[in-house]
């Protein structure tokens, strides 16, 4: 019992058949003054008190305090969300859903993807019978994939994995990320131990925000946060025995430290002969075609990726099918890759070539600026009349 506990009891006075049980207080802080004490005390018995003489209940413990909510019998104390132990996240696999007979890419490309199979699958005969295991000895193949969006890098992701006969584990930096300081290198560390587990092929998609440039000297926790997880990743990189596929639309912001670790395919929009074997595979047997389509005329349309033209053929047959028509046409397909490939409306641009005003123009900006003029004098005005009657009183003008 502490210094506070001693005398703060209260007995119950006889009230016939009725006599209220002793009223007591504990556990108080020290540090709180003696009359500071006193005066909460008589104001709490005097409230509990008032209750136990009104419903008599049966014995009870009120419990009072500030900071943690003490347990309930049987029940384990509450953990502040500091002491949670945040879980890491679950990194599953997939069976791949695309194989090297569905890539429609340059032959150069097909064979740089050929090439980063063989590294994995002559492994064993490189590193072990050759024994440059001695010189390396965590090999492991990092690939980049970089090229404009809609090229087929996820594709060829998919389409490796199968070569390989391996599941695909796929994640982005948003899968990384956490609320909590320091577990987004923990994070990265379970990603490449759920592939290494899983003997998957890892693949990083939108990797250029995971892969970019750290900061010298980072001023704010976010960008401390951002160094670790790029020094966690070289770690990764130099211990993972597997391949690990990033995929970027801007490869350029690369780290050096990162960039040097990495094998490079390059992806491009598809040519005039690519074009039309997309145009060609997208279109299938089942899918009612009109005779006016012409793949020919459709692959004379440039500057279009594979994503664009599945896009196309998906919203065609969509409007075909809410139009209750027979067959999707030239015209439906050629429309609907019109309206994909449109951008976005660009924000206007400021005339900045110092031209001079007309005089319509003169007089808007002339009448603007009595406006503003006006405005202000009007709020001047109030906030002197404001400040004049802050004394209290009605001051009296003299004759």
């Amino acid at each position: 019992m502490s210094r506070h506990e001693r005398g703060l009891e209260e007995h119950g006075t006889d009230h016939g058949s009725w006599s209220t049980p002793r009223l007591f207080l504990s556990g108080f802080p020290a540090d709180v003054p003696d009359r500071e004490l006193v005066k909460f005390r008589v104001r709490l018995f005097a409230m509990l008190g008032e209750i136990v003489n009104h419903y008599r209940p049966d014995p009870f413990t009120l419990s009072a305090g500030y900071g943690t909510l003490p347990p309930r019998p049987g029940q384990e104390p509450a953990r502040s969300p500091a002491e949670e132990e945040p879980q890491p996240p679950a990194f599953a696999t997939v069976e791949p859903l695309y194989t090297f007979d569905q890539l429609v890419l340059p032959e150069e490309t097909v064979n740089r993807l050929l090439d980063c199979v063989s590294l994995v699958e002559v492994a064993p005969l490189v590193f072990d019978t050759w024994n440059l295991r001695s010189i390396e000895p965590h090999p492991s193949t990092a690939v980049n994939f970089r090229g404009p969006p809609g090229t087929g890098k996820t594709m060829a992701a998919h389409a490796i994995a199968h070569r390989l006969g391996r599941r695909i584990l796929s994640c982005r930096l948003s899968d990384l990320e956490s609320k909590y300081h320091g577990d987004g290198p923990k994070n990265l560390a379970a990603l490449f131990a759920a592939a290494k587990e899983q003997h998957a092929v890892l693949f990083v998609d939108e990797a250029e925000s995971l892969l970019s440039r750290r900061f010298a000297q980072p001023q704010q926790a976010a960008e401390s946060a951002i160094n670790s997880m790029r020094t966690e990743l070289l770690m990764a990189l130099d211990t993972f025995q597997g391949l690990v596929i990033f995929a970027s639309n801007l490869p350029h912001s690369y780290d050096a430290a990162v960039e040097s670790r990495l094998l490079h395919v390059d992806f491009a929009l598809p040519d005039h002969a690519a074009r039309r074997r997309i145009w060609q595979t997208h279109l299938p047997a089942e899918l009612p075609v009109h005779d006016d389509v012409s793949l020919e005329e459709l692959a004379d349309v440039g500057d279009v990726s594979g994503r664009d033209i599945k896009l196309a053929v998906i919203l065609a047959a969509v409007g075909t099918a809410r139009r209750r028509q027979d067959a999707v046409t030239r015209d439906s397909l050629l429309t609907a890759l019109k309206e994909q490939r449109t951008p976005p409306p660009s924000p206007p641009v400021p005339d900045e070539s110092g031209a001079e005003l007309s005089d319509e123009g003169k007089r808007s900006v002339a009448e603007q600026l009595r406006r503003r003029l006006a405005d202000a004098k009007a709020d001047s005005g109030a906030g002197h009349e404001d400040a004049s009657g802050t004394d209290g009183g009605d001051a009296e003008t003299p004759a």
